[in-house]
């Protein structure tokens, strides 16, 4: 193993691998000595400048070829083209970055008309003999006659050009590693290269084939989803690629085909499935057992070696990849486990490929979806029948509608006027609803199901950490265990999560989620507003031009769209590493294009805010300000205080930049976030958010801050100094530390409990939910989102609102 120190202080250093240590080789793939230059690049250069600067024409280029092949024979050497021609050549073999779309058609059986085939100049693939006729009697049923095409993008280049893009190749890891914390030798589990399924992969194929020692090892990662229509369609990346960069969609993932899937006859249409994957991916297939010679970003060559590492499907595709099982009799799979073991699996065509290690975690189907929609949710409804009847549970459950209805709207979180009960629920449903689920049903199931919760959203949000340590999988394993013990009915679900997270790296880089945000928008909208086989067609032709557009010959450089999220990455990027492991930092802006009409003065302002004591908390903020001892700026006498009764400039709204991995955040973890102080926002009345606020700086967590409502952000100058503040109103905490739900709670102060603080003491926004259950004699159904905050005593402090919330909150 190779050890090194990576970020600052030297509190994490990485082993590497040994043997797979992509090591850089010439075109032949003989490896180079250390320092010596790119092979291809003098090459490069030179065709770049006879082609493009100098446009010279061909007749030109081969004599200035032949003068320096002149001049080279005294040297024994020989020029790096013979000719124009020579020139040509390299310039085609160079790669624009757009694979050509191409197809197949495959069938069951090939019809005879006439004693001729249908079609002999496309390819055919016939399926008969391979299984899949479902018990057909009839050995010329009409199904097996017809024909299904399938398009698709020869992977193989597809990776070539993720391994030559060099937008992102600071954003891969080539070498197996081992992530250690220098202190404590804790490990840590983050991309899918620190896993242990690419330190055993590596040493697997070195005992093999020692020659691939010094090979790069390239993790393919494929994934599909079955849209609306009759096509599925096939994604491809490589796991080198960093989760964070998976997340912002910078064209990692990358769809490589649109497979058919008919609707008749299921062993048929699953050996359909198999068969077209396995013919898309064939051409992988030579470089799984001997490297081959790839350019990478760096202009160096590496031997390469292709691995399948992981199918990201749900349940249902799960079930078709997976349908070979040994311990039954194939007349008991078929029969009570709907399984087939005369399917051949797309996997069997490739070496060092077993599709049932290959089906990876899914955060979105498994946990998402599955548990808390199709389970959890499901379940309380059921008690709730089962408890008070139909009728009784039927109003019990409008009121949780309503509860959830009434949740103040937050950054990132959707609401849901309707409640739970509407028709279609997606992910970003499911997730939103997840967040504020168990203040609603508070109250009216019994304490089990509400640590049940309490433990399955804490199960969600740790394995969606970005890095994994040994003392977080401990907690995982240790939440798991809770949730049994709360809900026995799941007793298998999640078992697998702490192995896996050892063997790929954190789960939230292995998640449909991913896929499915590439085909919602881009396919299925396609198809919508267009004939089906236009739209693929459009597609197509669309995805070709653009990436020939930014991709054309000698501007290869791909560009990478900056997240809505994201400011510039290259002066974030050290930031992002400060106090690796601390709590994240912060840094505001307002927003002038969010100022009001004109600047007032204190009296109007204090009139505005209906808060008669301003000018006396704007003093004894000052005082704050301007002294350099720790007595309190309250005990300070008014008149010994700084005065200022000049203008300020009211905002409604400010923004806050702070690096929050976990979420989803820009391609270096930076997140910012709009915290709103509105009198009118979306023309459905005020906006006043709540933040944390740092109050002891030394102490993490909630007993180091305090939780407030934001009244007003405004801007003065006093002295020459700008102070961009916010008037707040005070919450306390109820309690040492949080209840059976796993949240803080806080009640709110006296309406004279009002402060001036500055916003450099904001740490970020906090979502409130009302304490419903507590608080009978309100209805909640008079209630507006907006007026939340305003209405209720008690409040959870949502921990569940976002992953930021939930590592400073727990």
């Amino acid at each position: 193993m190779i050890a090194e120190f990576i970020g600052p202080g030297h509190k994490i250093y990485c082993d590497y691998h040994r043997g797979l240590n992509t090591q850089k080789c010439d075109s032949q793939g003989h490896f180079l000595p250390d320092g010596a230059p790119p092979p291809s690049c003098v090459q490069f250069e030179l065709a770049k400048f006879l082609f493009k600067h100098a446009e010279m024409p061909a007749s030109q280029i081969d004599t200035l070829l032949k003068i320096w092949a002149t001049s080279l024979i005294e040297l024994g050497s020989n020029p790096l083209f013979a000719n124009h021609t020579d020139l040509y050549r390299v310039i085609d073999s160079m790669s624009v970055g757009a694979v050509k779309w191409e197809n197949f058609k495959i069938t069951y059986k090939c019809k005879r008309q006439d004693g001729q085939n249908a079609d002999e100049q496309d390819e055919l693939i016939k399926l008969a003999g391979l299984g899949g006729q479902d018990g057909q009697d009839e050995p010329n049923a009409p199904w097996m006659f017809d024909v299904y095409d399938v398009w698709y993008q020869d992977p193989h280049q597809v990776i070539h050009n993720l391994l030559r893009c060099t937008d992102i190749k600071d954003e891969m890891d080539f070498i197996p590693y081992q992530e250690f914390n220098a202190t404590n030798k804790q490990r840590h589990w983050e991309d899918f290269m620190s896993g242990d399924w690419a330190w055993e992969e590596a040493d697997k194929i070195i005992s093999v084939n020692s020659l691939t020692t010094g090979a790069t090892l390239a993790p393919i990662i494929l994934g599909s989803d079955k849209t609306t229509t009759d096509y599925y369609p096939l994604y491809l990346s490589i796991r080198n690629v960093h989760n964070t960069t998976h997340h912002v969609h910078c064209d990692v993932v990358v769809l490589i085909g649109f497979l058919a899937m008919p609707k008749t006859f299921c062993k048929f249409k699953k050996q359909l499935f198999h068969s077209s994957l396995a013919h898309i991916l064939c051409s992988l297939c030579a470089a799984m057992t001997v490297p081959e010679t790839v350019l990478f970003s760096d202009q160096y060559y590496h031997c390469i070696i292709y691995l399948f590492a992981a199918y990201i499907a749900d349940y249902e595709e799960q079930v078709l990849l997976s349908s070979i099982m040994h311990e039954l009799d194939l007349q008991t799979l078929w029969d009570k486990y709907g399984i087939d073991r005369t399917i051949v699996p797309f996997t069997s065509k490739f070496p060092h490929a077993d599709i049932q290690r290959m089906l990876s975690l899914d955060i979105l189907h498994q946990l998402i979806k599955g548990g808390f929609k199709d389970h959890l949710v499901d379940w309380v409804e059921k008690y709730l029948i089962h408890v008070h009847g139909r009728s009784t549970a039927e109003k019990i459950l409008d009121d949780i509608d309503r509860r959830i209805a009434d949740v103040t709207p937050f950054t990132g979180l959707r609401c849901f006027p309707q409640g739970q009960h509407f028709k279609q629920w997606t992910g970003n449903d499911s997730k939103g609803l997840m967040k504020v689920y168990i203040a609603a049903i508070e109250g009216y199931v019994p304490e089990e199901i509400i640590l049940t919760f309490s433990s399955f959203l804490k199960f969600c949000y740790l394995v969606c950490r970005n890095v994994i340590t040994e003392p977080t999988l401990i907690t995982i394993k240790d939440t798991l265990t809770s949730f049994h013990s709360h809900h026995g009915i799941f007793h298998d679900t999640g078992v697998h999560y702490p192995y896996l997270i050892c063997q790929f790296g954190v789960p939230n880089g292995l998640c449909s989620s991913i896929t499915e945000s590439k085909h919602i928008k881009a396919h299925e909208q396609t198809l919508k507003n267009m004939g089906f086989w236009e739209g693929i067609a459009c597609r197509m032709c669309l995805g070709t031009l653009v990436r020939a557009f930014f991709n054309a010959i000698f501007n290869s450089e791909c560009i990478l769209e900056q997240h809505p999220n994201e400011t510039d990455h290259n002066a974030l990027n050290k930031q992002d590493h400060e106090g690796d492991g601390e709590e994240p930092t912060t840094s505001f802006e307002e927003d002038p294009g969010d100022m009001d009409d004109s600047p007032m003065n204190m009296r109007d302002l204090a009139i505005k805010l209906n808060i008669p004591q301003f000018h006396n908390i704007l003093q004894h903020f000052l005082q704050s300000q301007l002294q350099h001892d720790n007595h309190d700026p309250e005990d300070v006498p008014l008149d010994k205080c700084p005065f200022y009764d000049g203008s300020v400039n009211v905002y409604n709204s400010m923004s806050s930049m702070f690096y929050a991995p976990s979420d989803v955040s820009g391609l270096h973890g930076m997140r910012c976030e709009h915290i709103c102080c509105s009198p009118t926002w979306r023309n459905e009345g005020s906006c006043y958010a709540c933040v944390f606020v740092i109050t002891n700086p030394h102490t993490k967590g909630m007993l180091g801050l305090d939780v407030a409502h934001v009244l007003c952000f405004f801007l003065f100058k006093h002295l020459g100094t700008e102070y961009p503040c916010a008037v707040i109103c005070w919450f306390d905490c109820v309690g040492d530390g949080p209840n059976n739900t796993g949240m803080w709670v806080v009640h709110t102060c006296n309406a004279q409990d009002i402060a001036i603080i500055h916003i450099d003491t904001i740490y970020c926004a906090a979502q409130l939910i009302p304490v419903y259950a507590s608080q009978h004699g309100i209805d909640p159904a008079s209630i507006k989102p907006n007026e939340s905050y305003n209405k209720f005593q008690f409040y959870y402090v949502n921990k569940f609102a976002d992953h930021h919330a939930f590592e400073i909150v727990s």
